[in-house]
């Protein structure tokens, strides 16, 4: 019996061989899609996964409340917060600091230096915290001593190449050496940790201590409860609730005279990836978005239920030509229950053909995606026991879902009827189908108003105005002391060079993380507490970054007030949340001790120094002359990029001998900020061409079979001397009014979800009514394109070859 089904369902595959075809690859595109959807699921939600007491450890984090800030969740803490917590409660098991990272040079004997991209340091305890094994090394020990550091296996490959890392003394930019106590793999792609070194926390102790002033009764920055700097993560005991212990951290930094506008909260580590889109001041650099998660799974859904409905659709249709195959096997005695087997026999095997399709699609497709999206994907069908089962589950799932109906009406069939020839498809099955066709429609509609939105609005932050000119300007970053005393020497080198418009020093640039500052702004209440962001910059970086000074003046390496810091500018919300009529008659204050004050002298335009997920917050600039800072920037001239490159890179090797020369442009580190959105941009993009694809594979489908039933009427009207456009027009307009009405359902929906994934952005466009007509209209053409394929066809047939059908 079984081998009689498979042997007629593969005689109903080849004599249909145009339909088998869109079944399978409408079927195989959308498991595909489905598969490469999972995949990408399973490695977000895999983070974090590795550690063994991944959920009794939570990120400690902090709510800045002060007025001048956006009231968010801020990614770092009072440095020796995670010092006193195990002590103060017997439910913590322990906690760990873990610094913030930074370039840092590296050099091994004579060997040519390298950069170690992300240098941190972390507590002794970090191997034990944290399940990341050594190679080398003695876990328990390595971070023990001040001036340890253990590197991962491809910064020291580079390092030592063949030699024996363990107790090599390194070089570093600073006045300070390094001993390799030990050697641990790279780190995997599903950690938020990021860094190529880890270094002893203690080795920032002792340096601080060694800086402090002598008699000095302030303490060193580790040990400051005034200051929030350090990134810290909390293990409870196992069978701890945590619920309440947010206020309990809180309420011990109070005994420490932290200030009230700083809240503690905590955050689970499996939530740090996914759910972190909103902390700032964060370290974590590959950060996903929850949100993104549940659209790509619902695009998926769509797009499985789209290729499910073309499958149920054309097979029904196709129902008249198998209604006598249905009536012989009835009446030599075939059950209603063994027919709905044969069929979803068919269904099934259909499935699995396309399923096979699919994995090899997802093969081929993965090493694009990832080279399109930055995504580290990978099909391992041997050792991923989730992808196996789920695409088992798919095939029954698909198979079943897309065969039952079908199945339920071909075996529905009255054999009297089909073999006395008078059978006709109902009335129910052509409207079944109908709404069908407006459900798949609407769904793909949907999809492309979404990815319209998405656009519009990565086209929004490109070319909104943000406050300063990012294109053609280098960045040089300063990494250490050494290098921080020849910036002036370089700034001025390549001020002097004609491919440059300007270069200037300060101590960050717009789209990294700024500092931020108490301050009391003259004629404000004491008890009222403002932070503001704050940066330092030279006289010659407002024009070098294209800033606008909209009130009073820059800074001026002429005037002797500039050159003391007894001045600042400020930025036009800072003067908006005051309320101030003339700021330039106004003064800041800087703690308690400061009784004079400091004159604003100038407003600088509102400019984007974050991501436009967050608002601008009030900025304080300090002037910056007799100290460098730590960055260059550098305008080229138009047309001069390659002049000016080799021409600084010359002047880097005089200056910096022993430093790899090292840049990055200013556009890019802007692009960098919106890398999330770009990647949710290009995903919805393929997937909603997808959809569209095969909704309209479907569509042929139908038109192919609407066509071939409708030969003879066809042949009637060209005799009777009907033009083409109008049988074209008669065929088309059936199809076309109910694309139309695919729009009723998919602009709403596409609305709700573009609003929803919109709320991201404090800075956004708005949802023009266009958007969605235009997507309509997209969708109509393709879909008359589609039609037309099949219906000129036919319109243009002999009417004499026509009037001999049946």
């Amino acid at each position: 019996m079984l081998k009689n089904y498979i042997k007629i369902a593969l005689r109903n595959l080849i004599r249909h061989k145009g339909f088998s075809f869109i079944n399978i690859i409408g079927l195989s595109i959308g498991m595909a899609a489905c598969l490469i959807i999972l995949l990408f699921i399973q490695k977000e939600l895999s983070y974090e996964k590795m550690h063994t007491e991944a959920e009794q450890i939570y990120r400690v984090l902090t709510i800045d409340k002060a007025l001048g800030t956006n009231n968010q969740r801020v990614g770092i803490t009072m440095p020796p917060l995670g010092t006193v917590l195990p002590e103060a409660f017997p439910e913590v098991k322990d906690a760990l600091r873990l610094t913030s990272g930074r370039r840092t040079l590296l050099a091994f004997d004579d060997k040519p230096a390298i950069y170690a991209e992300q240098l941190r340091t972390a507590d002794e305890n970090f191997f034990d915290f944290f399940n990341f094994p050594l190679l080398q090394g003695n876990p328990v020990t390595a971070l023990k001593e001040p001036f340890t550091v253990v590197l991962t296996k491809s910064l020291a490959d580079q390092l030592f190449a063949d030699e024996e890392p363990l107790g090599k003394t390194l070089k570093t930019g600073g006045n300070f050496d390094l001993t390799v106590t030990g050697i641990m793999e790279d780190l995997p792609d599903n950690t938020h940790l990021t860094f190529d070194a880890l270094g002893s926390i203690k080795t920032l102790e002792s340096l601080a201590k060694a800086n402090q002033p002598e008699n000095s009764t302030r303490p060193i920055w580790l040990e400051e409860w005034r200051m929030i700097g350090m990134p810290t993560y909390v293990r409870f005991h196992k069978g701890i609730v945590v619920e309440g212990f947010d206020d309990k951290f809180t309420q011990l930094t109070r005994k420490y005279e932290v200030r009230e506008n700083f809240d503690i909260t905590l955050q689970p580590l499996l939530e740090v990836h996914l759910k972190s889109t909103d902390v700032i001041f964060d370290p974590v650099q590959n950060k996903g978005d929850m949100k993104n998660i549940y659209i790509y799974a619902a695009i998926a859904l769509l797009i499985l239920l789209i290729a499910a409905v073309n499958y149920m659709n054309l097979s029904t249709s196709k129902s008249t030509e198998r209604a006598k195959e249905v009536g012989m096997r009835k009446v030599v005695g075939s059950k209603k229950s063994q027919l709905v087997q044969q069929f979803l026999g068919e269904s099934l095997l259909i499935t699995f053909i396309a399923l096979l399709i699919a994995i090899g699609l997802v093969e081929i497709s993965i090493p694009l995606l990832n080279d399109l999206t930055g995504n580290t994907m990978s099909l391992n069908l041997i050792f991923n026991s989730i992808v196996i089962g789920f695409l088992l589950l798919l095939l029954i799932i698909v198979g079943l879902l897309a065969g039952f109906y079908p199945a339920i009406i071909l075996s529905g069939f009255k054999p009297v009827t089909v073999l006395k020839g008078s059978f006709k498809t109902g009335k129910r099955g052509s409207i079944l189908r109908k709404i069908l066709v407006v459900f798949q429609f609407s769904l793909s509609i949907a999809l492309i108003g979404m990815t319209a939105v998405i656009q519009r609005q990565l086209s929004y932050i490109q070319q909104k105005n943000i406050g300063y000119d990012r294109e053609q300007v280098l960045i040089f970053d300063m990494f250490d002391r050494s290098m921080n005393e020849n910036i002036e020497t370089f700034r001025e080198e390549l001020t002097g060079h004609s491919s440059f418009v300007s270069v200037s020093t300060s101590t960050n640039i717009p789209g990294r993380t700024f500092g931020r500052t108490g301050i009391t702004p003259e004629g404000a209440s004491e008890e009222d507490i403002w932070i503001w962001s704050q940066f330092a910059v030279s006289p010659e970086t407002i024009p070098t970054l294209g800033m606008e000074i909209v009130q009073g003046r820059n800074f001026s390496r002429e005037i002797t007030s500039d050159a003391e810091g007894g001045v600042v500018l400020i930025n036009e919300t800072a003067v908006k949340q005051l309320g101030w009529e003339n700021p330039l008659e106004k003064r800041l204050f800087f703690g308690q001790q400061d009784s004079l004050g400091t004159q604003i002298v100038g407003v600088v335009k509102d400019f984007h120094f974050i991501a436009m997920h967050q608002n601008i917050e009030p900025v304080v600039i300090y002037p910056l002359i007799n100290n460098a800072g730590n960055l260059l920037s550098a305008r080229i001239n138009p047309g001069q990029i390659k002049e000016a490159m080799q021409y600084a890179k010359d002047k880097w090797s005089e200056i910096y001998p022993d430093y790899p020369f090292t840049c990055s442009f200013l556009d890019e580190e802007f692009d960098n900020l919106y890398s999330r959105d770009i990647n949710t941009g290009k995903i919805v993009n393929i997937f909603s061409f997808l959809a569209i694809f095969i909704a309209c594979l479907g569509l042929f489908g139908l038109a192919s079979h609407t066509t071939l039933q409708r030969t003879k009427e066809i042949g009637v009207r060209k005799v009777m001397g009907a033009t083409v456009g109008s049988i074209v027009k008669l065929l088309a307009i059936d199809f076309v009014k109910w694309v139309l009405l695919s729009n009723l359902f998919a602009w709403p929906l596409a609305w709700f979800v573009a609003k929803k994934w919109l709320q991201n952005f404090a800075y956004k466009t708005e949802i023009d009514l266009w958007i969605f007509v235009v997507s309509g209209l997209f969708a109509l053409i393709i879909a008359f394109i589609t039609i037309s394929l099949q219906t000129i066809k036919a319109a243009n047939a002999n009417p004499v070859e026509a009037l001999k059908y049946e």
